[in-house]
């Protein structure tokens, strides 16, 4: 079984499976085993119910002493169970299980797994997974659990990947004996082996180490050679000086010094024959769209289309109607190309940008699609999750005589990986807000003050202004404590009588989220109640107050970057982080949010707390491998890789074979380029 053969080699999975993986950005075999588990479960061995700690997943087990159904009104019921173990009785609860009644035997010695609870005096067990021992599904070990999707459960996808591992062997290692004696490395197959299905802890961190080398080996590979391709593949991108100041006097607003900076720069790239691939960093507010606007004028008054990006339609649209007031006053015709346009006002647009009668166009990824082609495309701008890999940029290049490229991004990364991370770009950072702008007050609220918090938000939504309460999931889960949205939705249609309340997360149709979005910055709804689907770029001046449930499951990052959504204007702002974890790191992470309004600083204390994990560390939460952003926490395996990385672009063809398997290398860095990696930027 090679890792770029489909799914559908695997037996049981037919049509229907195939497109629910599909669904989960799961195709090939490679995909299956690249989808880590998010946690594991201790199933080595049975506990005395007496040492288990309250609230924690445990693996238990008794004697069935005494059982008892009852109905507790509206057709439901409760099964209360009674055992006892070598230090004595416990309870066990079902609702809504009656038919476990006639299939548990008294007498008969149970392996239990679920969280311990007090529950009227007594330690109980709720809901929990109930087996005779040694029967099939009584399973020992260290068991993986995987985030799921509509139609597929984590023990599925559990049986799919151990079918996939009986058949995976020593083929599939992609890198030379020189790189994996010279670092120590695990065996691929030893890796994807023990990351799912761990035998101990040390092979689980062996294995760890392993698959974070590959990931950043094929990621600074990717880095080195599309900084190499972008010195290569235009002999001059230089576009000719222009008068900027045209349009920096029609501003209602003067610059401040970080915008004039970044500007400065811009300026001094596009004049240059080497291709622009610059980085514009800054906090949030900090005004980067006007950045981005100068050098749309100045590519455009020299003659060249500019192309803006954005990461969603939404977003799109947004850029679409301040670039049109902003650009169009001086004579330059903006165009928006997104999904949904009819047919012939499709392709109006489309003429106009091959015949150059369109000057600016606006869109998401689909700008650089095959259908699209630019007169004379000079700048191309990306906001915030587009990062340009090696096929992008070759199809780039194929569309424009000068790739001139400007990310700009709200999302501050440490000073210690920006020239790691990006080592193919340019930055520039802007560090200073317009004056008009107050930091954003934050407090952090236990449970117990949970009330008071919704309390304030009704009464600033009373007031006139607009709220997003942000929860960390759709909707319920039997294997997760978190709170959900759909939850939350209902909780706060009762809560905020006389209030419009929406809800908007990534399962509905775009049309849907678009219609939710509108409504909320037109005012007809006051709350919107949303997953991390409003974390980048939304912009609603009118929102003054966000609340962050389960605070502690999301980064410092992230957690700035949602209390970016509000403070957009003059108004007194606030952010509310409710934390539902007393743990030492948890409260930490809490109180630097409070304290530190700096993007930049944060990202610093982020990088700090989280480091990325010891190694060594508990693998309770797992290693899903799917954040960037913690991988670039291992300095030591960064380090390798990086080193590893400039010693492979270094060779010739025949001499990079000893190395690595070159066709494994291009698989892995175009699986990576392609992925959404606003983890990194």
């Amino acid at each position: 079984m090679r890792l770029s053969d489909s799914i559908t080699t695997i037996k049981g999975v037919g049509a229907k499976k195939q497109i629910l993986l599909e669904a989960m950005g799961i195709s090939t075999i490679y995909d299956l085993l690249e989808h880590k588990p998010f946690r594991y479960q201790n199933r080595l061995s049975r506990e005395p119910f007496m040492d288990v700690p309250e609230g924690k997943d445990v693996l238990i087990g008794g004697i069935l002493i005494n059982k008892r159904l009852r109905s507790i009104g509206k057709g439901r019921t409760m099964l209360e169970c009674a055992l006892r173990d070598e230090s004595g009785i416990f309870h066990a609860i079902f609702f809504n299980m009656p038919f476990l009644e006639k299939n548990l035997r008294l007498g008969t010695d149970y392996t239990l797994f679920g969280k311990m609870k007090w529950r009227n005096g007594a330690k109980t067990i709720v809901n929990p997974e109930m087996y005779p021992v040694n029967s099939p599904r009584d399973i020992r070990g260290i068991i993986p659990v995987y985030r799921r999707s509509a139609g597929i459960t984590s023990n599925e996808l559990s049986k799919l990947i151990r079918n996939v591992l009986e058949r995976l062997d020593e083929s599939c290692e992609w890198l030379g004996d020189e790189l994996i004696e010279k670092n120590n490395l695990a065996p691929e197959d030893y890796a994807y082996r023990n990351i799912h299905f761990p035998e101990s802890g040390a092979a689980y961190n062996r294995a760890k180490f392993r698959l974070i080398y590959d990931k950043l080996l094929a990621f600074q590979y990717s880095v080195l050679y599309n900084r190499r391709l972008l010195d290569e593949e235009c002999e001059n991108s230089k576009i000719a000086q222009v008068d900027i100041s045209k349009f920096l006097e029609s501003l209602p607003f003067s610059l401040t010094e970080g915008q004039q900076s970044a500007i400065d720069d811009i300026e001094h790239d596009l004049m240059n024959k080497r291709a622009m691939n610059r980085l514009v960093q800054g906090d949030v507010g900090c005004g980067k769209t006007v950045v981005a606007e100068t050098a749309i004028f100045h590519a455009v008054s020299a003659g060249w289309q500019a192309a803006f990006m954005a990461p969603t339609e939404i977003l799109a649209r947004q850029h679409f109607a301040k670039l049109s007031v902003d650009l169009e006053k001086c004579g330059m015709k903006t165009a928006l190309l997104v999904s949904g346009l009819k047919a012939a006002e499709r392709r109006e647009i489309l003429e106009g940008i091959s015949s150059g009668d369109i000057d600016i166009i606006v869109g998401t990824h689909a700008l650089i699609q095959s259908d699209v082609e630019f007169a004379k495309l000079g700048l191309v701008i990306t906001d915030e999750q587009h990062r340009f890999g090696v096929n992008q940029r070759k199809i780039l290049s194929e569309k424009s005589e000068a790739v001139n490229v400007l990310v700009m991004s709200a999302t501050p990364i440490p000073r210690t990986l920006a020239a790691t991370v990006f080592g193919d770009m340019d930055f520039s950072v802007i560090k200073s807000k317009p004056s008009n702008r107050k930091d954003i007050i934050t407090r952090y609220a236990t449970e117990k003050s949970r009330e008071r918090v919704y309390a304030n938000v009704y009464n600033e939504v009373k007031s006139g202004n607009r709220a997003y309460i942000v929860a960390p999931s759709i909707e319920e889960n039997e294997e997760s404590d978190l709170i959900s949205a759909e939850a939350l939705y209902e909780e706060l249609k009762i809560k905020f009588k006389g209030l419009k309340v929406g809800l908007i997360h990534g399962k509905l149709e775009k049309l849907e989220k678009e219609r939710i979005m509108n409504e909320f910055a037109d005012g007809s709804i006051n709350v919107l109640v949303s997953t991390v689907v409003i974390e980048v770029g939304i912009d609603v001046p009118e929102a003054t107050v966000i609340v962050i449930e389960n605070a502690e499951r999301f980064g410092l990052a992230q957690l700035h970057q949602l209390r970016g959504r509000v403070g957009r204007n003059d108004l007194q702002s606030f952010c509310y982080l409710i934390c539902y974890s007393d743990s030492e790191n948890a409260i930490a992470r809490m109180n630097a949010m409070v304290e530190i309004s700096d993007g930049f600083e944060i990202s610093e204390e982020d990088y700090r707390l989280r480091g990325a994990g010891d190694l060594m560390g508990t693998m309770q939460h797992g290693y899903s491998g799917n954040s960037f952003y913690d991988l670039f926490g291992y300095d030591k395996i960064l380090k390798l890789a990086t080193s590893d990385a400039e010693q492979i672009l270094s060779k010739d063809q025949s001499e990079i074979k000893e190395l690595v398997d070159i066709e494994q290398l291009q698989l892995r860095t175009n699986n990576i380029m392609m992925q959404d990696n606003s983890n990194i930027i």
